[in-house]
């Protein structure tokens, strides 16, 4: 008995050391105010926006992108979404490329966790990475606004680097509406301000569009809604230059759809912007506008106000690629050809039907190559598939993106195979198009098959 009271005080007394991984409502608002200043959710998408006011590093953007995640899933959003490193290159607009290191270094210091691929920021390190951005850019806030530091990048040769001009700085300062520049715009303009008034709505320095950018498909309407958005930010802050996140923003606030192309449908037409890119790995892209476009800009004001169609836009029709025909074949004619293909090559017609899914329409490929890299597990599979389907099916042209999609082997980045040295020996098709193999593929994608179906 007085051995159970000693053991319970003991008990009593080592609870003190437990952790709830929950947390309050308290905690949970402490949060919310602390993370306000740097993220944003999107009440019906999910989407995390990450402000654009500070000149976060890509592993701080990769934190508070994960924190947001975070917090939406707490409000049920994004309940089944995974967090890959491909979600989070789209989500804080950086290249892929360039988070596999930081997401690493996060994972090993224990501030991400990572699951089958997928990311989650640990909840015990919300608060104290909050209040270490909070202690670098909410500190001295004006100082930080007005020059973003620059980091300069790694230098792994000595070879001469050539600098990129430095990207004007006006997209980091805190907007102002200038009246003076305002009244003298729209002055030599001849544009009225009720009329604008009806046109834009200006709120807390962030530009919305109401009406008038709408066009004959997404092309148009990405180049219209681009120009109003770029002219709003010149006749009432005097700036031509603005953030590339925060032209996204604007444009998915004004209702704009299917962004994912915008950057290049925005490239047909340089006269108007210019895409103005900052170091590799950096997100400080912004887009200019020139005099031309400002022009175009007001031509567009002047459609909306007058019912007028003035702005015309010269877009060239996009060339259709010529499709493949789909795969077509009577089953007898199969089972025939099957038979002489395993005669010819002196194979086992049994062991190549489990090698192989032979139908009369499709075919894939049952067993995966044993190699280590993507690329050369994607090259041997694409040259086996390859000269099945010109033995036995007789086409010569294939799909490499489809083949490999109906086998279950990964289809990303095709276009960098033909960087492997044996690819042009193989194939005399670049990828991505109607792939066809050499004779000396078709010869040495014989000897794959019966290596595979030994």
């Amino acid at each position: 008995m007085v051995e159970n009271n000693i053991n319970e005080k003991k008990l009593d007394i080592l609870r003190d050391l437990l952790v709830d991984e929950g947390h309050t409502i308290d905690d949970l608002k402490r949060l919310v105010i602390k993370s306000k200043p740097f993220i944003q959710i999107g009440s019906k998408t999910g989407k995390i926006l990450i402000s654009h006011n500070f000149p976060f590093r890509v592993v701080e953007r990769v934190i508070l992108y994960l924190i947001g995640i975070y917090f939406s899933k707490e409000l049920n959003l994004n309940l089944d979404l995974q967090i890959t490193s491909r979600n989070i290159s789209e989500g804080i607009n950086a290249a892929q490329t360039t988070l596999s290191g930081q997401l690493g270094e996060l994972v090993n210091k224990n501030i991400v966790s990572k699951n089958e691929g997928s990311y989650t920021i640990k909840y015990y390190e919300i608060e104290k990475t909050l209040d270490h951005l909070s202690s670098i850019y909410l500190a001295n806030n004006d100082a930080i606004l007005e020059k973003a530091p620059h980091i300069k990048p790694k230098m792994y040769k000595k070879n001469k680097i050539t600098k990129k001009p430095n990207l004007d700085k006006n997209q980091l300062k805190v907007k102002e509406f200038n009246e003076e520049i305002f009244n003298e715009i729209i002055r030599k303009c001849g544009l009225d301000k009720d009329e604008l008034d009806s046109i834009f709505s200006i709120d807390k320095h962030t530009i919305i569009l109401i009406r008038g950018f709408r066009g004959d498909g997404a092309i148009e309407t990405h180049i219209k809604s681009t120009l109003l958005s770029l002219t709003a930010n010149k006749i009432y802050f005097g700036l031509d230059e603005i953030n590339s996140s925060e032209l996204r923003r604007i444009l998915e606030n004004s209702g704009v759809d299917r962004l994912t192309p915008l950057s290049t449908n925005l490239k047909k037409f340089p006269n108007y912007v210019i895409h103005r890119r900052g170091a590799i790995g950096s997100t400080n892209n912004t887009y200019r506008l020139t005099n031309l476009g400002f022009q175009k800009g007001i031509m567009i004001l002047n459609d909306i106000i007058n019912n007028t169609k003035d702005f015309k836009l010269d877009i060239k029709p996009r060339i259709k690629r010529e499709l493949l025909p789909p795969i077509s074949i009577e089953e007898n004619k199969l089972m025939q050809n099957i038979t002489e293909f395993s005669r010819e090559n002196d194979l086992e017609e049994e062991k190549l039907k489990i090698t192989f899914d032979f139908q009369t329409d499709n075919l894939r490929l049952l067993k995966k190559p044993t190699e280590k890299t993507r690329k050369i597990i994607q090259i041997k599979s694409l040259m086996m598939l390859g000269v099945i389907l010109k033995r036995v099916y007789h086409a010569n042209s294939f799909s490499g993106g489809k083949l490999l999609r109906d086998s279950h082997i990964s289809n990303d980045r095709l276009d960098l195979l033909d960087s492997n040295k044996d690819y042009n020996t193989y194939f005399s098709k670049k990828p991505k198009t109607a792939m066809q193999l050499t004779y000396a593929g078709e010869l040495k994608a014989i000897e794959m098959v019966k290596e595979l179906a030994a």
